[in-house]
């Protein structure tokens, strides 16, 4: 593991990184955890800030294909809009009572916007893959 890669990286990066890592373990808490309590509500909404956090500073890394077409964005800023839109309907549906639909989204959003994306972040050629696992 070479850690020193991460100092090379840029701020969003990094950021991104770190949110990503907070995200995953709150997450993980929220999940295995007692439902409808006030810290999960106070976790729950902590949580949600953080996967903002993590949408909105994709959209300053573009390192995957910096030479598309669509100013350096990659198919995976598309899950970074739709994991946004995922967080409100989540937050709506616990403000409107509808728990199933606030569970559902908000496992889906876990799975699906940290666990599937957080996997394809050690594919050969990206910065995890490299502090892991050697050069690209």
């Amino acid at each position: 593991m070479n850690l020193f890669l991460l100092r090379s990286a840029s701020l969003p990066v990094k950021l991104h990184l770190v949110v990503a890592l907070g995200a995953l373990l709150l997450g993980a808490i929220q999940l295995l955890g007692k439902k409808g309590t006030w810290t999960h509500k106070v976790l729950g909404r902590l949580w949600v800030i953080l996967m903002l956090v993590i949408c909105i500073s994709s959209f300053w890394i573009r390192q995957v294909m910096p030479d598309s077409r669509v100013f350096g964005y990659s198919p995976i800023h598309l899950l970074s809009i739709f994991v946004l839109l995922q967080m409100a309907r989540g937050v709506y549906f616990a403000k409107v009572g509808n728990i199933p639909k606030h569970r559902l989204v908000m496992q889906y959003s876990y799975m699906g916007g940290l666990l599937i994306a957080g996997a394809f972040t050690f594919y050969p050629g990206r910065l995890l893959y490299a502090i892991f696992f050697g050069a690209n």
